[in-house]
């Protein structure tokens, strides 16, 4: 609109001139073609400067309503996982123990066994929050070596479910007798999840051992707490 203005105005003056020209109340020096590009080039100049600040007002505005911080989602707290206690059960000291005989310990087949299958509470065995249970497992004797009372299960990693992770004997059990080996007054975890443990045989001279190729594998006990 104002260009508009500015571009009448400039038309008025030219055609003022032309008709107090005409009247001869006086004369008007003659405009070049070089001095009436000059001109328009300078109305040019100045229209297009305006628009610039008009721009840059109207930005400046735009600015200045926007928010200073965009808004934050909420995000929902990191949960620490509660860790598994693990419980190492304490070596006996065998310098004093008169340890009843069992066979060549020195062999290498002197102590094995192989597992035979779960008894009770097979893996994945659902349970209820503080629910008690009793563990068994079937095993074979398959060393050199007889176990005696002086024999322990002793836990090797995992939850110890209430136990002291260590449990006696209650019978001797000659090579290539298979017996039932169980952990009494288990109780579950009181809060929902899935839970395990790893329980090993251990000799009176210390000695820790599992089944499997390498000797390894633990007797497990895996189990899913659940409200329901």
């Amino acid at each position: 609109m104002k260009k508009k203005y500015i571009f009448l105005l400039f038309v008025l003056v030219l055609i003022t001139g032309l008709v107090l020209s005409a009247c001869n109340y006086y004369t008007i020096p003659t405009v070049s073609e070089e001095e009436l590009a000059m001109h328009v080039a300078g109305t040019r100049s100045a229209l297009s400067t305006q628009s610039a600040v008009e721009t840059l007002i109207v930005q400046l505005d735009e600015l200045k309503n926007q928010p200073t911080c965009p808004v934050c989602p909420t995000c929902a707290p990191l949960v620490t996982p509660t860790p598994i206690a693990t419980l190492t059960p304490t070596i006996e000291d065998t310098s004093t123990m008169i340890i009843t005989p069992i066979g060549d310990q020195n062999d290498t087949n002197c102590l094995r066994f192989d597992f035979l299958g779960d008894v009770t509470y097979p893996p994945d065995t659902i349970l209820k929050p503080g629910e008690k249970f009793t563990k068994t497992w079937w095993v074979r004797n398959s060393g050199t070596c007889t176990w005696t009372l002086q024999f322990d299960l002793v836990i090797s990693g995992g939850d110890a479910f209430g136990s002291t992770g260590k449990v006696d004997f209650t019978q001797d059990v000659p090579p290539g007798e298979s017996v039932q080996l169980s952990i009494p007054g288990l109780v579950a975890p009181k809060t929902p999840g899935t839970y395990f443990s790893y329980w090993l045989i251990a000799s009176p001279y210390g000695n820790r051992i599992g089944y499997g190729p390498n000797q390894q594998w633990g007797l497990g006990i895996k189990i899913i707490v659940a409200s329901e």
